[in-house]
């Protein structure tokens, strides 16, 4: 829409909002002038930020619809090789949820209908059903081999401009009685952290003789779960460029596409005043304020669509047996958790969802495509950015076989929080 058809679209909306408040008003006092006005442009202070001003009269659905600028900020996402560059890190965060899987949000004692798959089966048949936690291979005297941790299933790794793997981190709510430990606000902390720590994974190489905490503006978080308002707020206010997420948290209010819609843009420079460059090698004009979010959909990652339907038919399921519930008490096949006393919970949470067999499953297949992808020869030995000041940037190939090889890292060395080996 050009910037005419814009300046009619708003006398449009002055014009007929004032007819409407006219007609509707049947004689009372109607002050046209006034409505119209604070349909035109913000109040005094918010009218000098060019965002709020050009979005102001947009609807809902017009402002959480980030489809023109990904194809502005993120042109790139056009190439089947860069997509295929996504895909391998969206496959290590997937393969790095199965290794470190544990659903006992309620705990390891009681009954969780809907995953039943993860029964740690006794020996003996007078033991109690438990459920299993992380389960490693090489446990020894310091590491035992069942966890304990009390939570859910959403993680997040770190990537920076060249295709290094930075660090990986889950949630941990129920683990610090927070509401506030979220995988990627736990990951942006950690990354400036690492200013000057260098760990037996490099922590990433540096970009030319720049710390990681000078060159947030190039890293990408890979996050299971679309980002809540805190998470978004972090990134924003750290520079992450921008984030790629697994599924829909459909009651995080797009709000990662508000604020990357709504924030300002500056120019695009880096810490010393040099253009900085895009995919193409040209200058970028400006940055936008807010990571951009890109949807596993972006990408054709068919687990992106997977886990939504699956969440959306745990949801309904959830709300039916609870219906049932409250006919019959007896009726306990369908909630999340049986305590062996107390209340069932019936809540459709998607941090629930993220315990069962089907969101595991579905986290499994992606898991396995690590290990099988093969990339075709165009797709192989793609460099992005592509800079040609920059000899650091890894190829695809290069990424896959580092994703490969961070798993065994973790396998090996991780834990499921930070801060892992230092």
């Amino acid at each position: 829409m050009n910037d005419q058809n814009e300046v009619n679209r708003r006398k449009f909306i002055v014009t007929t909002t004032a007819a409407a408040g006219a007609a509707s008003a049947l004689g009372a006092v109607v002050s046209a002038p006034a409505s119209a006005q604070s349909l035109l442009e913000p109040p005094p202070g918010f009218n000098t930020q060019p965002p709020l001003v050009e979005n102001w009269n947009r609807q809902l659905g017009d402002l959480v619809d980030v489809s023109s600028g990904i194809r502005r900020d993120a042109p790139e996402l056009g190439h089947p090789a860069v997509k295929d560059r996504h895909k391998i890190y969206c496959y290590l965060l997937m393969k790095l949820i199965v290794r470190f899987w544990n659903g006992n949000k309620r705990g390891p004692l009681g009954i969780y209908p809907l995953r039943q798959g993860q029964i740690e089966r006794p020996e003996r048949p007078e033991r109690r059903q438990r459920y299993r936690g992380d389960m490693i291979a090489n446990a020894d005297g310091l590491r035992v081999n069942w966890d304990r941790y009390l939570g859910h299933n959403i993680a997040c790794i770190a990537v920076d401009g060249n295709g290094d793997i930075i660090d990986f981190d889950f949630n941990h709510n129920d683990f610090f009685r927070s509401s506030a430990e979220h995988a990627e606000s736990r990951m942006v902390r950690r990354l400036f952290s690492l200013t000057d720590v260098f760990d037996g994974w490099k922590t990433g190489k540096k970009l030319s003789d720049k710390p990681h905490l000078a060159s947030l503006n190039d890293v990408t978080l890979y996050t299971s779960l679309e980002s809540c308002a805190q998470c978004s707020g972090v990134m924003s206010l750290a520079g992450v460029r921008q984030i790629v997420y697994l599924q829909n948290d459909f009651t995080a209010y797009k709000i990662g596409n508000l604020m990357y819609n709504l924030a300002n843009r500056t120019a695009g420079v880096d810490s010393r005043g040099n253009a900085i460059l895009d995919w193409q090698g040209k200058p970028v004009p400006s940055l936008p304020g807010a990571p951009i979010p890109i949807a596993g959909s972006e990408i054709q990652l068919d687990e992106f669509k997977n886990l939504n339907e699956a969440n959306l038919a745990f949801s309904k399921n959830v709300i039916a047996a609870k219906a049932a519930n409250d006919k019959d008490p007896t009726i306990v096949s369908g909630a999340f958790f049986v305590p062996d006393n107390g209340k069932p919970d019936f809540a459709p949470s998607i941090t629930s969802f993220l315990c069962t067999d089907a969101a595991l499953r579905i986290f499994q297949g992606g898991a396995a495509k690590l290990d099988a992808m093969t990339l075709d020869p165009l797709s192989r030995d793609w460099k992005f950015p592509n800079r040609p000041d920059n000899k650091d940037i890894l190829t695809n190939q290069e990424c896959l076989d580092k994703a490969r090889a961070f798993f065994v890292y973790a396998d090996t060395e991780g834990y499921r929080g930070s801060p892992h080996k230092l």
